[in-house]
């Protein structure tokens, strides 16, 4: 027997076994279970919480999508919630909160800047088009903002720059444009490494030159536009350090999306409003840092803020999705199964869309086993595979549910997105 048949007959056996386990029927009955999965609007907070974070088992189903409308609509009604931010651009999010707070443009072109593919689709359309009718009819300070964490494009955030110093310091404009030019969305993933250097000294001396000029900067504009000034710079100096490979680029990126979480909430503390919910794929929203690559941006925040944290995330049985094909050829569906005892505990409450809260149900004696010991989890990213979905391993994390959130949403079958033309 060679090695190349040895390989070929050991994923088959793999694939069987895991097709028997999937097979294997649940022991949670259907009134050992009942009360413990509740409509997602029982959510509840304790008083401490001021961040929420709602994670997503895919980046390419509907319903996740919807669902953190209706939790952003419940945390704003029943806990003063007044922020909204995602796992998408700095500077994309800021023409998206144009948009929500004063009507810029559309909710189609506003989600189109955020940069990714994942949010080019008609729910997320449909969330902004959500926050921009609130705003319209809420008092000033009432109104939601919204924001992107992440730092992966640089367009927005150096337009967004230049613009303040439009404002402050106008002489600068055209040699910073000059000085930046090499960082640009166009070039993002393949920038020669000498540029990218080039860039990151350019915008590490823009940010120390806005420091030693502050504060004549905040007497021509205000102190509120200057942090945000920053935090466009700041998020260009932080992907062009990415862009270097100076480090692991995954537990880089989490770092830095854990600090701008961190200044999002200060600053809308400065404000006056202060509670944020927070939305982003489930690897990065989870407490424990189940996954061996990197410690999540959640792990962060766990220890940042403590119990002032909240984290819930989403589950499903089953779930066809869109995702971008590791074949190649654009965006395509998937379809998966997750058989795992805790989703077969969910499926005998007979509940199409269930929230559990994990600290309720840690009483219930079918459900605590399950909750503090390994399950293996819905953890699909934005690249996939057809052969991917006869191997769980390739789709599910295995991790404890009770270390890693607060909450979770289930969802029986979970749709794909509507993705708008391009």
């Amino acid at each position: 027997m060679n090695n190349q048949f040895k390989n070929y007959r050991m994923i088959i056996l793999l694939i069987c076994a895991c097709l028997v386990l999937s097979a294997c029927v649940s022991t949670v009955s259907t009134e050992e279970v009942r009360g413990a999965f509740q409509p997602v609007t029982s959510l509840t907070l304790p008083e401490e919480v001021t961040l929420v974070g709602i994670g997503e088992a895919t980046h390419g189903n509907a319903e996740f999508v919807t669902l953190r409308k209706e939790v952003l609509a419940h945390l704003v009604e029943h806990y003063g919630f007044r922020a909204f931010a995602i796992e998408g651009d700095f500077g994309g999010g800021q023409v998206v909160n144009e948009y929500v707070l004063n009507g810029r443009g559309s909710a189609e072109e506003a989600v189109r800047e955020i940069g990714f593919a994942i949010y080019r689709t008609q729910e997320m359309v449909d969330l902004v088009e959500w926050i921009r009718a609130y705003n319209q009819s809420a008092a000033p300070g009432e109104r939601i903002h919204f924001y992107g964490y992440d730092m992966q494009r640089y367009d927005n955030n150096i337009a967004g720059l230049l613009a303040y110093f439009e404002q402050v310091d106008p002489t600068l404009v055209e040699p910073y444009r000059a000085a930046l030019a090499d960082l640009n969305d166009a070039t993002v993933f393949d920038q020669e490494p000498e540029k990218i250097q080039a860039g990151l000294q350019a915008i590490e001396e823009i940010r120390a030159g806005m420091q030693r000029e502050k504060e004549r900067y905040i007497a021509a504009s205000s102190p509120e536009a200057f942090e945000l000034a920053d935090q466009y710079a700041a998020s260009i100096q932080q992907n062009a350090t990415l862009r270097s490979g100076s480090s692991s680029d995954s537990e880089l990126r989490d770092q830095f999306m854990a600090e701008k979480v961190r200044w999002i909430v200060e600053f809308e503390k400065s404000q006056g409003r202060g509670k944020v919910l927070i939305a982003g794929h489930n690897g990065h929203i989870e407490k424990s840092a189940a996954a061996p690559q990197y410690r999540s941006m959640g792990s962060r925040l766990g220890e940042q803020f403590g119990e002032a944290y909240f984290a819930i995330g989403t589950e499903f049985l089953e779930s066809t999705f869109n995702a971008a094909s590791a074949a190649g050829g654009g965006r395509q569906q998937f379809s998966v199964r997750n058989n795992s005892d805790l989703n077969k505990a969910f499926a005998a409450s007979g509940m199409e869309i269930a929230y559990l809260d994990i600290a309720s149900a840690l009483d219930n004696p079918a459900l605590a086993p399950l909750l503090t010991s390994n399950q293996s989890m819905s953890n699909i990213g934005d690249s996939f595979a057809s052969w991917y979905t006869f191997l769980p391993v390739f789709y599910t994390l295995q991790m404890t549910p009770s270390e890693a959130y607060d909450g979770l949403i289930f969802v029986r079958s979970a749709t794909p997105t509507t993705m708008l033309e391009e």
